[in-house]
């Protein structure tokens, strides 16, 4: 008898014990604190591999920690036990792994779930199947282009690997503006010009009314005449859509914006989206998500063309732990070719599984090492410009002149210097590409090719005259 109840007070410890232990482990994960509940869920597990609630419990832990390929068989399991909550886990794995008719499949039988128990689909889950199904178009869509090189970095101050030309413009911290900002990831763009600086941020008194969160939007502030800086402007509406729009890149035209949001029209969190500026309105027309390979279901962002070294760059978190994003390099296309739908390397291409498959037979070497050789960073304050106003005089700041209209006339020639070395840029380009067409593509080329070169053929003697012209205005 005493063997007995030493024998029930053992058991009755170990099940208080264990109980006391897994509440434990619920109130933690509950908290969404996952890298610290994971382990003391594994515990429980290693204890009883046949509960269900750890399974998924472990499996979300896992899940938001990044570790999607980790969390598939505890979803699994789960599922196998009726837990209806796998269900969505498993969509979204199957969407992360661009399994979009298993993904489809799986969000149904949540559905089919929910409306067992009675319960209301999520608002996020209903986002979820909208973004699966832009998926699915897209995925028939992917740009065809040869991505030269990856480097994986920290997520913090990321831009600093990107490696620009001058007259690409600089990427930088939100030290370089003119007055305080609260974002400090906030990435801030300016041009080779010196004249304009864009970045993405939110306002407290933009609050939202329902959730309480304040959406991000692009700003911009340009310099003036006197060299100080206009107050922060918002980009008009048609760049601010729904969601957070942020990581702005202006092309050396000064219409073609580049800009990432993770609103409804993307597929992911942020997807990389394409406007351009209407030159009469000033107003941008509504922006295009520019497509796979670049966007995916996770975060992609910082687009960004060097038209000087020929190459482009953006960012993305995909495939990679929290903290880390993922850097490719690739060679824009002048015009925009897509993989047949019928392509058996489809996904592949789409998920970027392996860069030297989009290579097509080039060797992008030298191209490499041309990047490599630049500085990721500017090591040196530079000049906004070289004026030569007379013999022994030289301007390089706009506030060095005296005259507001020889001010305003230099910004005009710094925006003709840059409009001629982007169309000298493009005839270079399309010259090239008319070597390699076909007789009929050429004919429509040509057309183009003429333009440019009278273009480009005029600009000397534009640059003279508002050159003259601002020299008569600041020696007077």
């Amino acid at each position: 008898m005493m063997r007995i109840c030493v024998f029930l007070i053992f058991v009755l410890s170990f099940v208080s014990s264990f109980g006391s232990t897994l509440d434990e482990a619920k109130k933690v994960y509950l908290t969404g604190n996952y890298e610290e509940a994971l382990p003391l869920l594994e515990e429980q597990y290693k204890k009883n591999k046949r509960n269900a609630s750890v399974n998924q419990w472990i499996g979300v832990c896992l899940f938001n920690l990044g570790r999607y390929d980790d969390a598939r068989d505890y979803f699994e399991y789960a599922k196998s036990r009726k837990v209806v909550g796998a269900y969505k886990y498993l969509a979204l794995l199957d969407f992360y792994s661009y399994k979009f008719d298993d993904s489809k499949e799986m969000f149904g039988e949540y559905r089919a779930g929910l409306k067992r128990l009675k319960k209301e689909v999520p608002k996020e889950v209903v986002m979820a199947e909208d973004k699966l199904s832009k998926a699915k178009i897209m995925l028939d869509h992917v740009e065809k282009i040869a991505i030269i090189d990856s480097i994986v970095v920290d997520k913090e101050n990321f831009f600093e690997h990107y490696k620009l030309s001058l007259g690409a413009g600089s990427l930088n911290g939100i030290d370089i503006l003119p007055f305080e900002i609260e974002d400090s990831a906030a990435i801030v763009f300016e041009p080779e010009s010196k004249s304009r600086l864009m970045w993405g941020m939110s306002l407290a008194e933009e609050v939202d009314s329902v959730d309480g969160i304040a959406e991000k939007h692009i700003y911009e502030t340009q310099k003036l005449y006197d060299g100080s800086w206009d107050r922060a402007i918002k980009l008009d509406d048609n760049i601010n859509i729904d969601g957070d729009s942020s990581y702005p890149y202006m092309m050396s035209d000064g219409t073609t914006l580049y800009y990432a949001n993770n609103g409804s029209e993307s597929i992911g969190g942020y997807d990389i989206f394409i406007s351009r500026k209407d030159s009469e309105s000033g107003k941008f027309y509504y922006p295009q998500n520019i497509g796979m390979p670049f966007n995916s279901p996770f975060d992609d962002y910082l687009l960004v063309i060097d038209e000087f070294t020929g190459v482009g760059w953006w960012a993305t978190d995909r495939n990679q732990i929290p903290g880390k994003v993922t850097i490719y390099v690739y060679v824009p296309q002048s015009v925009r070719v897509n993989y047949s739908p019928e392509d058996p390397n489809l996904m592949s291409f789409a998920k970027i599984e392996d860069i030297k498959s989009t290579w097509d037979g080039n060797d992008y070497t030298d191209k490499l090492q041309e990047i490599k050789s630049l500085s990721s960073k500017k090591k040196e304050e530079h000049k906004d410009f070289v004026f030569h106003l007379s013999n022994d005089v030289t301007y390089t700041r706009l506030e060095q002149f005296k005259n507001r209209e020889s001010r305003h006339r230099m910004d005009e020639l710094m925006v003709l210097q840059q409009n001629k070395a982007s169309d000298e840029e493009r005839l270079h380009r399309l010259r090239l590409q008319y070597s390699k067409v076909s007789e009929v593509q050429r004919k429509s080329l040509a057309g183009e090719i003429l333009r440019l070169e009278k273009k480009v053929d005029a600009y000397p003697d534009d640059i003279e005259r508002v050159e003259n012209a601002i020299r008569r205005l600041e020696l007077k």
